[in-house]
């Protein structure tokens, strides 16, 4: 009987093991071509933990690409055993089944996790790999195109000479970067900008900071820098040609540039977070989305929204979704005391109605008719101000097509793309027609590469995603004329140039001003080199984040010094854990539930008296305590 049961139980268990390991497979080739081939630890990391934004599209998608392929699989093994047994050679065959399944699985594994999610470089051992490369030589340094000479891309309406001063400045240095003794990367290259004194003009410009959602060069044509056979962004390609984006080129048929997105930056927040503070964003022991769970954003460090709250700058961050969701809301906050316009504004003002919903909150549309009334609003008064938009429609998976888009394209997420180009373009034509225009910059660029990695399956694999970028109205013009390498990290001092500020020396964060002579991060290193090194884990970071870890269901724990852990709830209320395996919960009135090692309970009024009467809902009905008296 025992045999008998043993015979029926270990194909049971060999088909079950056998379908985990084929689902493994399975779900690791769904994640690439999901994600695609740039998809790294940190990004599987994230996916995992979070699929920001992905919804039950995702959910249907794993389904009809890797659970149902791997059921399919695991039925044409169990016919195989069933056949096998008939022909009375099911233990040998079956065992060399199993063996080349768990091989073939661990190599799946091994190549995912080495050549697609790059974890030796994460913990810092990919030498065998990085020595076939060949040393990294820095491109020279082209001639600096006299300050005269220099037109294209800079203000429309500048007086003539009157950002001469500035001009000059931007091209009076070039200074190599100076690395420091520490072992961390990032704290080697990072320059504090509240250590430098940056000057700003006496008449301030405003500043409109666009955020695009999943918005690439890449959607381009060949023939212009970007990798599709056609573009689907037509109107924002021609924007970037005639205006600013680095390339060193101008005009029509000129060639796009755009920045790399670094490990810290691939995501929303993470994208905002580098591109105005100059660092990778690395959040520690939580989620990368659960910033809004800590007190303190990176609480000190100097931001964008620090440097301008301190020249007076009105500050306001526009979106279509709830500001609070990954922490923006927290770090907008702490850094430059915004305003916030987000899906909870719209709703509480009479934007839209209590219940309205879509997409994310509420689609682009809406977004830029709220932007313009925003605008007005600010052009009204008499301080300088940063508007600062993201738009969502763009957003992974397929986008969401709104009554503005077409049908042009055949993949309907190009059309998407193609109604966002069009309402960008139409909203930056009517920024021009207002009054405010004439002292104002306009930055346009892509939070990050998109998610969607089935959308850029085609493209040609030696080709390096970048985000869109396209500056409008600056009063200056970049003094070399090179096309360059750079990244979102490069945004802090950029941005700031852009509306006139003077940096010495042009570097803030981990970023250089495009403006300047002088060489990026990514020029000086090599992009692989600044990839691989901003990968890996940073104890600098760390230390400037401050990270509070979180218990499942995202409330603070505390590691307190005598090894004790304390959980704060969103009441006001703690719980406490000590090495001995007591426990104190600490009530908002001052009351305390107090557990003893050998499961004693004690509850404690707030004036010290301790009592049998339990209150309903901390104990179960019928449990006592020996009252006593807390000193």
């Amino acid at each position: 009987m025992k045999e008998k049961a043993i015979k029926i139980i270990l194909p049971i268990l060999g088909i079950l093991l056998a379908f985990i390991l084929i689902l493994l497979s399975a779900g690791i080739l769904w994640m690439y071509a999901i994600w695609g081939r740039n998809l790294t630890i940190n990004d599987f990391l994230f996916q995992v933990g979070t699929l920001e934004g992905t919804g039950s599209e995702m959910v249907v998608k794993f389904i009809l690409f890797a659970l149902l392929p791997s059921l399919l699989l695991t039925a044409g093994l169990v016919f195989l055993v069933y056949f096998l047994k008939k022909k009375n050679i099911y233990r040998p065959v079956m065992g060399r089944i199993m063996v080349g399944t768990c091989g073939l699985v661990f190599w799946c594994v091994l190549i995912f996790a080495v050549k697609w999610l790059k974890v030796d470089d994460y913990f810092g051992f990919a030498g065998f790999r990085a020595s076939a490369e060949g040393a990294y030589v820095p491109p020279e340094i082209v001639t600096i195109v006299p300050v005269q000479t220099v037109q294209t891309g800079g203000s429309e309406n500048a007086e003539p000479g009157e950002w001469d001063y500035l001009q000059s400045f931007l091209a009076s240095e070039m200074t190599p970067w100076e690395k420091n003794d520490s072992r961390d990367f990032v704290e080697s290259y990072y320059i504090d900008p509240s250590t430098i004194d940056i000057v700003f003009p006496d008449k301030k410009r405003n500043l409109i900071f666009i955020y695009l959602e999943s918005m690439e060069v890449t959607f381009a044509d060949k023939g212009v820098g970007g990798a599709f056979d056609e573009n689907v962004i037509k109107n924002l390609t021609l924007l970037s040609q005639e205006n600013e984006n680095f390339s060193g080129t101008y005009g029509a048929d000129s060639m796009l540039d755009g920045g790399y997105a670094y490990n810290g930056g691939t995501w929303t927040m993470g994208a905002i977070f580098s591109s105005t503070s100059g660092l990778p964003l690395q959040t520690g022991g939580i989620e990368r989305n659960e910033m809004n769970t800590q007190e303190s954003f990176y609480p000190s460090i100097t931001t964008l929204g620090d440097i301008l709250e301190e020249q007076e700058y009105r500050q306001i961050f526009l979106i279509g979704s709830s500001a609070v969701f990954g922490g923006r809301k927290l770090y907008f906050q702490n850094h430059g005391d915004f305003e916030f316009r987000d899906l909870i504004w719209a709703k509480q003002s009479g934007h839209i109605p209590g219940g309205y919903y879509v997409w994310w909150g509420y689609e682009d549309q809406k977004l830029f008719e709220y932007a313009r009334e925003t605008l007005t609003e600010l052009g009204e008064g008499d301080r300088p101000f940063n508007l600062t938009m993201l738009t969502v429609d763009t957003h992974m998976v397929g986008g969401y097509t709104c009554e503005l888009c077409g049908d042009e394209f055949e993949n309907s997420y190009s059309n998407v793309y193609a109604c966002s180009d069009k309402q960008v373009s139409e909203f930056v034509d009517w920024i021009k027609q207002q009054d405010f225009y004439e002292n104002t910059t306009i930055i346009l660029m892509g939070d990050h590469p998109t998610m969607d990695g089935m959308y850029c399956r085609n493209i040609d694999p030696s080709y390096v995603r970048r985000v869109y970028t396209c500056i409008i109205n600056a009063p200056v013009t970049p003094v070399r004329d090179a096309y360059r390498s750079y990244s979102t990290l490069d945004m802090l001092p950029t941005t700031l140039t852009a509306i006139g500020a003077m940096i010495p020396g042009g570097r803030l964060g981990l970023g250089t001003s495009l403006y300047t002579n002088q060489r990026t991060l990514t020029e000086e290193l090599g992009y692989s080199a600044v990839s691989g090194s901003l990968s890996r884990y940073s104890s600098f970071l760390a230390e400037l984040a401050s990270i509070v870890p979180v218990d499942e269901f995202g409330n603070p724990m505390i590691t307190n010094e005598d090894g004790s852990i304390t959980i704060k709830y969103p009441d006001g209320s703690t719980s406490t854990m000590y090495p001995d395996g007591s426990q104190a919960n600490l009530y908002i009135d001052g009351s305390q539930l107090l557990i003893a090692p050998d499961g004693t309970v004690t509850y404690v009024y707030p004036d010290g008296t301790a009592t049998n009467e339990i209150p309903a809902g901390l104990l179960p009905t019928g449990e006592t305590v020996q009252e006593t008296v807390i000193p």
